[in-house]
């Protein structure tokens, strides 16, 4: 068969479609990379807004579980009388500062105030016409709102909070007219819980919570986590407001001037949509002195009423620069790419198309791994031919370099079971006398003695516990990893018993264990295995856990499948980090890690045993701290 050159080959009619498909692509391509880069920034910011109803709520949260608590702590017998009245108000002075709240009042089960702490001298008012504390008088139940705070009630609930919330309003552009020149009401997240005396009854309501006007704390966390303090172009990326009706009460969005915006107003577009109509607003909207892509939802009283607006936004100028950015190096690409296509047409050759096909079936099998296929060598085109001898040749090497891979990996296998098991004998002696020593077995030993043989126990015991490591890495690698299944108790069983042993290491740091797993958790599981999985779980939450944090165990059911998770207060993991946590001899880097020795298997190991048993672990980072979930079946 004789051989011809490509260049003999040519379509010259894929000029002409080469010429009218770069139109078309130039066209829609420009037309779809402005419009996905615009509508992937407002989904973004739905989510960010998202995060910020969040911490509202938890912002909420935390003060319902104040308030509830500290109303369970009044358990009192007759009420407030003389005889305990100052020890009542000290007791609610001391939570409220603690707390951080800025007004705690009790009043007796009509409404009426019997102890204010922040206003002692005014504590006869009545406040039975409130709408939260009028609900807990008829349902004993505690409730929590966001609400408007008056200017004369704020003024008897803590008269130094005036200041705070006095705003002046700034004429603001695009703001819907107003003939007001100031405000003087609050806005506040306000919680009322029952009070019962011995018998059961209600006998009081104790209220409280905190002004949003001038408080910050909300919306800076929501800017550190979701925009992470960027700039662009020396702007704050993105922002976070809290409005009064239209008006900015707690916001970083800054002002021309650098200063917090506090006093200017929302757009008249956003106030009809959002305040009149009660519908989100999620589009572009000028704020103060730019363009944002915006979400904005209304924040209702307890009846329901329309009270302010939750704001997240940022810039558009950033994703309006990438757009045009990238549509000019789109456009530039397609010029370039149009005139050499309509070059290189000249030299592609139909009758190319069968041999390619067989290339290309070959290369998805090579691809599945039936590595060693090769390809017809004896085609119409020189440059193919040389292209299948080439690719037969990468073919057979990947093979060979397989093969390679096999016997490395045997060999490395073989190495880590031979080492691992020759510490462990020499180990077990070291640890031995070195205990011998520590305990006074071998004689009476000083101080400084003492300390350096703590030191070397502790790191023969981390030796150990690495050898451990190395000698289940290899039985996993070898494929023994042999399961003997069993009915188990989880919670006495397995962390009943990890708990307890590596209670010591966590009392140094002074961290609390709580095993909250029910009783009756039985499930058919090889018990040494799942030891190993409590023991990396519980050693890794006390090793990265936060000093005198907390570890929770406990138990859930999901889908017929019982979950167990293992919670430390510690340095939430970002979601780029996921995936390597559980990969061999991989350590993330962080303070936590930089200070703990790890070898990289505990996790590795941990999620070959739960797999094995047919499950799944994962990690979920939480507000202040992270949470290893595995689940199995029940038995």
């Amino acid at each position: 068969m004789s051989s011809h050159s490509l260049k003999k080959k040519i379509l010259l009619s894929h000029m002409a479609v080469i010429g009218v498909l770069s139109m078309l692509i130039v066209i829609t391509g420009s037309y779809f990379i402005k419009k996905d880069i615009i509508d992937k920034a407002q989904v973004k910011i739905k989510h960010d807004l998202n995060m910020a109803r969040e911490v509202y709520k938890q912002e909420t949260y935390n003060i319902k579980n104040t308030v509830r608590l500290t109303a369970n702590r009044l358990l009192l017998k007759n009420g407030v009388s003389a005889d305990n009245s100052e020890l009542i108000r000290d007791e609610l002075e001391k939570t409220r500062q603690s707390e951080s709240l800025d007004f705690l009042t009790l009043t007796d089960a009509n409404g009426h105030v019997v102890v204010r702490p922040q206003n002692p001298e005014l504590i006869t008012d009545d406040q039975s016409s409130d709408r939260l504390i009028r609900i807990v008088m008829d349902d004993q139940k505690t409730v929590s709102s966001t609400d408007i705070m008056p200017c004369e009630i704020l003024q008897q609930e803590n008269p130094l909070l005036q200041d705070k919330v006095y705003i002046e309003v700034i004429p603001t552009p695009r703001a819907k007219p107003v003939n007001n020149t100031h405000q003087t009401s609050a806005m506040c997240i306000k919680v009322a819980a029952p009070v019962f005396g011995d018998d059961n009854n209600l006998i009081g309501v104790l209220y409280g919570g905190n002004i949003l006007n001038r408080n910050y704390d909300i919306v800076d966390k929501v800017q550190r986590i979701v925009f992470q303090g960027e700039k662009y172009n020396g702007k704050d990326l993105g922002n976070v407001t809290i409005f009064q009706k239209d008006m900015r009460i707690s916001t970083n969005v800054k002002d021309i001037n650098g200063n917090r915006a506090i006093g200017t107003r929302v757009s008249e577009d956003v106030y009809d949509q959002v305040l009149l109509k009660g519908i989100p607003w999620t589009d572009s909207a000028f704020v103060v002195n730019d363009w944002y892509k915006t979400a904005y939802e209304p924040i209702r009283n307890i009846d329901g009423e329309i009270i302010g607006m939750l704001y997240v936004g940022t810039l558009e100028r950033p994703f309006v620069d990438i757009a045009r950015n990238i549509t000019v190096v789109f456009l530039l690409i397609i010029v370039v790419v149009t005139l050499l296509a309509m070059i290189l047409s000249a030299i592609l050759a139909s009758h190319v198309s069968r041999p390619l096909v067989s290339l290309i079936k070959t290369t998805a099998k090579l691809s599945d791994g039936y590595l060693g296929e090769r390809v017809d060598t004896k085609t119409s085109v020189t440059e193919l031919n040389s292209l299948a001898t080439s690719f037969n040749e990468m073919s057979a090497k990947l093979r060979e370099r397989q093969e390679n891979l096999k016997t490395l990996n045997k060999n490395y296998v073989d190495l880590i079971g031979f080492v691992a098991h020759e510490l462990r004998g020499i180990l077990a002696s070291a640890v031995m006398n070195a205990y011998a020593i520590k305990d006074g077995f071998l004689g009476l030993i000083n101080f400084k003695q003492q300390r350096a043989i703590d030191s070397v126990t502790r790191n023969l015991d981390y030796l150990t516990a690495v050898v451990g490591k190395f000698l289940n890495l290899g039985r996993i690698e070898k494929g023994e990893l042999d399961i003997h299944k069993s009915p188990i108790n989880i919670r006495e069983d397995v962390f009943g018993v990890s708990i307890p042993a590596l209670f010591p290491l966590a009392k140094r740091k002074g961290i609390n264990i709580d095993n909250q797993i029910h009783n009756d958790i039985t499930i058919d599981a090889d018990a040494d295995l799942m030891q190993i999985v409590a023991n990396n779980l519980i050693t890794n939450a006390i090793k990265y856990g936060d000093e005198n944090g907390n570890i929770i165990v406990k138990d859930h059911q999901v889908n017929g499948f019982i979950e167990i998770e293992v919670y430390n207060d510690s340095i939430p993991i970002r979601n780029e980090q996921k995936d390597r946590l559980f990969t061999r001899f991989s350590r993330l880097d962080n303070e936590w890690t930089k200070k703990e020795k790890g070898t990289g298997l505990g996790l590795y190991i941990t999620k070959q045993i739960v797999e094995k048993h047919g499950g799944k672990i994962r990690v979920e980072p939480r507000a202040k701290g992270n949470s290893f979930i595995f689940n199995l079946s029940r038995s």
